[in-house]
């Protein structure tokens, strides 16, 4: 197949359900196939794996797939694929994830172009959080000695690398460690490359986080006993490649914060007692040899209050402390312009920890708890319970603050306190104040003294569910809004006029159509509308042809009741195009319209069966669709029993 541009290397151990994704993605490149070399790599998968990688590289000549016994992890799989690449370049792309079709096109084109070594691609989180940071804008040339932009905000591996640079430097994985293997290899080749470009204008990579909780991180990582040598030679190299001063406490501060002070998560708690100690001999060792005050003065004051205890020996406290951490956040402290975060050994007089590890200079970034969503008259009603606050001069007050992810547009809603109860409840008027198209992440924020001292993602507590979609007021787009619990955290956020906005905002159908070629639909749309919904809502019933897009509509009679609209609509589809139409709902409120599909219940039953007149059937995403002449491809459901 003459010299590949680039090979792309996949490490593979026990995946099979996402290897058809994974490789098809490859398959589906705009880069000729005949310049992209396949290296799979199979690690003594047991679930059937080699054989599936085995299936996929049949007829596909720059396809090599390798099986080898299992290491213990991605580093001697990926190095098994250095070893036999031919490329130019090298991307590493991991079983689970999948990439966008002109990544590699794009990337080796922005290498070529700017003859940089490394080219970060943009990440698309799937389940997952990445860094927003990094990719605000495309980059060209950069190295990591340029503060913006912050290229240790991503020292996966996953990205291309020109092979020689890999050759010259040798820069291999380490073998057998089970995670966290990756950041020495992205680290060494960002300090040798000459150049590294990043590219943030078109979704290149997408990272998936597994449903079933079996990656090496989600199970908790590799041991300490692994882990903790592998991030004090990283940190050791990067000692040595950087001298005293800002550069070097910037790279140090993100080992730290990420790397050292992570491993005290919620995994912590999961710990035996053995590894607690050797976590906590790990972590102790790399403060009381890089963790300066010029490092720690700007992580937070768990990470700073973490390092105070293990540097003073004070192992029970880093156990209060990360129990703490893991559950409810500390009460927050203020004390005349100063705030504090009121972890374990606060004040105590005992242990004299300075208040300075407490401090929190900037917005406290924590967790507060959603204890409730529901629509109220109109309204989405949002109740949460925030820590308390201590020593607040004048009191303090807390706002519901909704941001949106494109551009940062911000809106608020104040907190009030609920009667005799603990928590505290905002009220979102959609009506009064509408929201823009897009996605709106809730927060609380806790300001004191004019100031904010707090702010926070509002994550769902245990068995909290968000209420379902509503017709609503929106400016501009499609008028519906559907709250929703992110995958990454279980925070509250809202999908705003988006055309995925969950489920319809809809009752299922009622559906009957006679011999004649009619057909009737009846339904109760839910709105979050308070008073005279029927006045504002304009709704058409519309059934689009799937193959030739013709659309045929009938206004709808809309009634207001409690709650929602109840509307009704005949079509006459005498002469209708033979095939399969698609009904949907156009819906207007005070100017912005969109449609969406009409649903229909699971277990109704089939329209007339007889080869005259429409038919009506369920799809298997549960909507409504109408067969006009012609058998049905799919099994026919009922769908109602007929109506006069």
């Amino acid at each position: 197949m003459g010299t590949p541009k680039v090979s792309v290397i996949v490490p593979v151990h026990d995946c099979r359900s996402t290897l058809e994704r994974t490789f098809r993605s490859v398959f589906d490149q705009t880069m000729p196939a005949g310049r992209i070399e396949i290296i799979a790599v199979d690690d003594g998968s047991t679930d059937g794996s080699g054989e599936e990688l085995d299936r996929l590289a049949v007829g596909r000549s720059g396809f090599t797939v390798v099986h080898q016994p299992p290491s213990g992890g991605p580093g001697r799989p990926r190095n098994a694929g250095i070893e036999r690449a031919a490329g130019e370049y090298v991307f590493f792309l991991d079983a689970d994830d999948y990439l966008g079709p002109e990544a590699l096109e794009r990337c080796c084109a922005m290498a070529d172009r700017n003859e940089t070594d490394v080219v970060v691609p943009k990440y698309v989180g799937i389940g997952r959080k990445v860094n927003p940071y990094l990719f605000r804008e495309t980059v060209e040339f950069t190295t990591i000695h340029d503060e913006v932009p912050n290229l240790y905000g991503s020292i996966t591996a996953l990205k291309l690398y020109r092979r020689s640079l890999l050759e010259r430097h040798r820069i291999r994985f380490p073998e057998n460690v089970l995670s966290g293997e990756d950041q020495f290899f992205a680290v060494r080749a960002y300090f040798e490359a000459k150049g590294v470009s990043v590219l943030s204008d078109y979704d290149c990579y997408y990272w998936v986080d597994r449903d079933d909780g079996s990656s090496a991180l989600q199970r908790g990582g590799a041991p300490a006993a692994d882990y903790f040598p592998e991030i004090r030679r990283l940190m050791a190299f990067v000692a040595e490649r950087t001298g005293p001063g800002p550069a070097r406490d910037r790279l140090m501060r993100r080992h730290f914060g990420v790397e050292v002070f992570s491993r005290f998560d919620q995994r912590y708690q999961g710990f035996g007692p053995d590894e607690r100690r050797a976590t906590r001999d790990g972590a102790r060792e790399l403060v009381e040899r890089w963790a300066t005050p010029e490092i720690l003065e700007r992580l937070n004051p768990y990470n700073r209050l973490l390092a105070h205890a293990l540097r003073h020996g004070l192992d029970d406290l880093v156990d209060e402390a990360a129990r703490v951490h893991a559950g409810e956040e500390p009460q927050l402290v203020v004390d005349g312009e100063r705030a504090f975060a009121a972890y374990p050994g606060f004040r105590d007089e005992a242990l004299g920890i300075p208040d300075e590890v407490f401090l929190t200079s900037s917005p406290l970034s924590s967790r507060r708890t959603l204890t409730g969503a529901e629509w109220r008259d109109g309204r989405l009603a949002v109740l949460h319970r925030a820590g308390a606050v201590e020593g607040a001069a004048g009191g303090h007050r807390s706002e519901l603050l909704l941001r949106r992810r494109e551009g940062g547009e911000e809106h608020r809603v104040p907190f009030r306190p609920v009667p005799a109860d603990d928590a505290l409840i905002a009220e979102i008027d959609f009506a009064a104040t509408p929201l823009a198209p897009g996605r709106w992440d809730a927060h609380a924020v806790i300001r004191v003294q004019d100031r904010v001292a707090g702010e926070g993602r509002l994550v769902a507590a245990d068995g909290v569910e968000p209420p379902g979609a509503r017709i609503t007021a929106v400016r501009g787009g499609r008028p519906v809004v559907a709250p929703y619990l992110t995958k990454s955290v279980g925070a509250l956020a809202l999908h705003v006029g988006g055309k995925k906005a969950g489920a319809a905002p809809a009752t299922p159908a009622a559906v009957s159509a006679g011999p004649s070629g009619t057909l009737r639909i009846a339904a109760t749309l839910t709105t979050a509308l308070p008073g005279g919904a029927g006045d504002r809502v304009g709704v058409r019933v519309l059934l689009r042809h799937r193959e030739s897009g013709e659309v045929r509509a009938a206004e709808a009679v809309a009634a207001a009741v409690p709650g929602g609209v109840d509307v009704s609509a005949e079509l006459d589809l005498r002469g209708a195009r033979r095939g399969a139409w698609d009904a949907s709902y156009e819906v207007a409120v005070d100017g912005a319209k969109g449609e969406f599909r009409i649903p229909l219940g699971s277990g109704d039953a089939a329209a007339p069966a007889g080869r005259r007149g429409p038919r009506p059937f369920r799809t298997s995403s549960g909507n409504l669709s109408v067969q006009v002449g012609g058998a049905v491809v799919t099994r026919l459901r009922r769908v109602l029993s007929r109506r006069s």
